[in-house]
């Protein structure tokens, strides 16, 4: 699903992630890479599943849309680091003519020397064309003029079927002037938005992004 936002052109794409045409910019929030595994350090239940495929997905979108650069909308990284920093490294190198930005997360406690070194510019936010700004989650003070694209909330979907059947669903949120990305990471939870009369939802259903009035 292509939607347009102050003249540019932003794809919803059902791996959980938004592609900016005009700019070449593939943008992905919330990874939360190594929280797997911090799980099991601390001796917290974690499934036996691996993040690995949510790095094969960020290459994969990488190899069909070849943008320019990619931005991290935060919590790249869940806390320490570990073997999944390894593993993001391997596949951030594959693609040397590209920009890598993050724009630090709450999350994002690693030293700034490992960004250094993997050649991440890290920022507090990316500010485009006709103030479309990127960041990580809302500012303390709005700028009114400007429309702001963050993660941080994790944004869900509840979908009700008969038989009180209920199924949550990561989506993409807009209100105003805030456009919510769901996360990219598979293991993070679901936030379910409070629907405001402005609200607009894009459900990902089935590999599909579909728009659902409130």
């Amino acid at each position: 699903m292509t939607i347009s936002i102050r003249g540019t052109e932003i794809q919803l794409l059902s791996q959980k992630a938004i592609y900016l045409v005009q700019y070449k910019i593939l943008v992905i929030a919330d990874m939360h890479l190594g929280k797997l595994l911090h799980f099991r350090k601390k001796g917290i239940f974690a499934p036996s599943i691996s993040i690995n495929e949510d790095l094969e997905t960020m290459q994969s979108l990488i190899e069909e849309y070849k943008p320019d650069e990619v931005v991290f909308l935060g919590d790249l990284f869940h806390s320490e680091l570990n073997s999944d920093s390894d593993y993001f490294l391997k596949k951030i190198a594959l693609f040397p003519h590209i920009r890598f930005t993050l724009t630090k997360g709450n999350h994002d406690i690693i030293p700034e020397e490992f960004f250094n070194n993997a050649q991440i510019d890290i920022i507090q936010e990316r500010i485009l064309e006709d103030k479309i700004t990127l960041r990580h989650q809302l500012p303390v003070n709005l700028e009114p003029d400007s429309f702001y694209i963050i993660g941080h909330v994790h944004p869900g979907y509840v979908v009700q079927r008969k038989a009180r059947q209920t199924f949550r669903l990561p989506c993409f949120y807009q209100s105003g002037n805030v456009f919510i990305l769901p996360a990219f990471g598979r293991f993070t939870g679901l936030f379910i938005p409070e629907f405001s009369e402005e609200g607009i939802n894009y459900v990902i259903i089935n590999n599909e992004v579909i728009h659902i009035a409130k």
